[in-house]
């Protein structure tokens, strides 16, 4: 069995993500390869999938819905869990929901068997200017709030699920 772990990154953050998830998911007795979406691997040549995007303006990556629009027959088909990577999912108020996530389900026919938004980074110093500035605006706090324990207990808890 082999867990494929796609990812559409911004900044790095999600990329973070998705391999500590395939290490954890490795660490629990499944095979599993991260890979970026840019490269656009196939999800159909794996048994499972878990597949997760940065968020950016309540977006998530363009890239990300291409790609799984493309691949929805074979996304479908298999186990597939979803991630999304925002620096507002450590923000207590939001109450682990996120608005970018919401809307991509309400309009894909993709029912995921766990979802899951997992804090990433806001890092000036990785994002462009004119974000810099929209972000700067909103007062949006700033640093690295990515918790690696709770995304590889994540990993973990969905392991189950995407043995189908």
């Amino acid at each position: 069995m082999t867990v494929l772990v796609a990812y559409a990154t911004h900044s790095g953050a999600t990329r973070t993500l998705a391999e500590t998830i395939a290490e954890a998911l490795v660490g629990v007795g499944l095979h599993a390869v991260a890979a970026d979406i840019a490269d656009d691997p196939d999800p159909g040549a794996h048994s499972a999938v878990v597949a997760g995007s940065a968020v950016r303006a309540e977006s998530l990556e363009k890239s990300f819905v291409r790609w799984t629009q493309r691949h929805a027959d074979a996304l479908a088909a298999a186990p597939f869990a979803l991630f999304t990577c925002s620096g507002s999912a450590s923000d207590p108020a939001k109450k682990g929901r996120q608005k970018a996530l919401d809307r991509f389900l309400a309009q894909t026919p993709l029912t995921p068997v766990a979802t899951r938004n997992l804090p990433g980074w806001v890092l000036f110093d990785r994002i462009p200017a004119h974000e810099q500035l929209l972000l700067r605006s909103m007062r949006t706090p700033t640093g690295d709030f990515r918790d690696l324990d709770a995304t590889a207990a994540w990993a973990v808890e969905i392991a189950p699920l995407l043995r189908g």
